[in-house]
């Protein structure tokens, strides 16, 4: 009889690691991934039996999941795409109870055999790449995957490749140290002239190429392309760069007056990325349009903005965009720039327009969770004492999306010996 989750756990959890030999050690590692697998296996059960009801969650399931377990949607689908394939191939879930497979191998033998579409040749692939997939390292299982999928389908290669030009994209990744990764999934021939291109600018004899490798003056140069794009609002053709909210693209920087005028470090926050260091921020400041925002001192809550119907003006815009950061759906990282205005309570068209398009009775919403909002599948207020914009569920469960300082505070830097008195300021930045 195959051990359950609960005895494989037990016995685990009741070695003494401390005590054990080197091959030992290997053993309870290897365990432990087994008990990961199975745990694996039991949750995509409990979400497919989830995804199979008929509940007042209706289409937003998962955004209900990635807020009772505090991750982002995008995760949550990941889980929720592994368990629809677990359900329609139980060889992959008696797998995962028995051990012999994680999850990773999981998701390569879906992935892997997709092109086949749904049918006998995929359910049959799939059981056969169950029963290698023990013995294979996951890049190893996506070499033998491919091979037999062309051995199924010689047109798969052709099939594939249009599949795949379907999800071209550009992506934003964050990164440590106020770094990140813009990602292009392209088809080859357009990634390679735009390769070529970043090449021929990066250069190899003008002076200015000292001191920096060819990996840096391609960066450079593919940064100063965007840049210019942003300094003239032309694309390369000459047309206008499109305005969204009424707004230029720009960049955002959100940052205390004091750390502008180098009198503390505090980081600032750029829109779209998160906290920068103060370095970041003054050099960004000094080819910058400012505008001057009010915030409480003792916990940097958006307080207001200064000033230099229905749809909201641009500078109102700019006020709730300021004041919000992100999308205000508990867990959405969606940059307020990048999302739709709402009112809190609804829009009425027999009261005055002046009345209900106001900065306390408008939010940043993404266009998903606007959507989820309007059919009143969730159900949303704002506390205007505490500025928690408070979320009920299908389920009537309650989430606080607490508001998002827009700088950190000064408290939390001073320091326990003698401190400069802080400036006074008058008038409209720069001060």
């Amino acid at each position: 009889m195959a051990a359950t989750l609960t005895q494989v756990a037990a016995h685990l959890e009741s070695v003494d690691v401390s005590s054990l030999t080197a091959a030992e050690l290997v053993e309870v590692v290897t365990g432990w991934q087994q008990a990961a697998s199975m745990v694996a296996a039991h949750q995509a059960a409990a979400i497919s039996e989830l995804m199979a009801r008929r509940t007042p969650m209706g289409d937003f399931v998962t955004d209900e999941l990635a807020c009772a377990m505090v991750t982002t949607a995008a995760s949550v689908e990941v889980l929720a795409g592994r368990a629809a394939g677990i359900h329609a191939h139980p060889c992959l879930a008696d797998a995962l109870r028995a051990g012999t497979i994680d999850v990773r191998k999981v998701d390569t033998i879906l992935d892997g055999t997709l092109a086949l579409g749904l049918g006998a040749a995929r359910d049959h692939l799939v059981v056969e790449a169950t029963e290698v997939a023990a013995g294979l390292t996951p890049p190893q299982l996506v070499r033998w995957l491919r091979r037999h999928v062309l051995m199924i389908d010689p047109q798969i290669a052709a099939k594939r490749s249009k599949a795949a030009r379907a999800d071209r994209g550009v992506e934003l990744q964050w990164a440590n140290d106020s770094m990140a990764r813009l990602i292009a999934f392209l088809p080859a021939e357009d990634a390679v002239a735009a390769f070529t291109v970043l090449d021929a600018l990066a250069g190899t004899s003008d002076d200015t190429c000292a001191g920096r490798s060819v990996h840096q003056r391609r960066a450079d140069a593919f940064a100063d392309v965007f840049g210019s794009i942003i300094d003239t609002q032309r694309t390369p053709g000459g047309d206008l760069v499109p305005r969204r909210h009424g707004q230029r693209a720009n960049l955002h920087v959100t940052a205390a007056a004091t750390t502008l005028l180098g009198l503390d470090e505090l980081p600032g926050e750029l829109a779209g990325y998160g906290p920068i260091p103060a370095s970041v921020v003054r050099a960004l400041a000094q080819d910058a349009t400012w505008r001057r925002i009010f915030t409480d001192p003792a916990t940097g809550a958006f307080l207001g903005c200064g000033t230099r119907t229905y749809r909201p003006g641009a500078d109102l815009t700019r006020t709730v965009q300021a004041r919000d950061v992100t999308c205000t759906y508990p867990g959405c990282r969606q940059p307020a720039t990048r999302t739709e205005l709402d009112h809190v309570v609804p829009f009425d068209r027999s009261r005055a327009a002046s009345e209900q398009t106001i900065e306390a009775n408008l939010h940043a919403l993404c266009k998903r969770h606007h959507q989820a909002k309007t059919a009143k599948v969730w159900n949303v207020r704002r506390d205007r004492a505490t500025g928690n914009t408070v979320w009920t569920s299908p389920l009537g469960i309650t989430y606080y999306r607490s508001p998002v300082p827009v700088h950190v505070s000064p408290k939390l830097f001073e320091p326990t010996g003698h401190r400069r008195p802080p400036p006074t300021y008058a008038g409209d930045p720069p001060f």
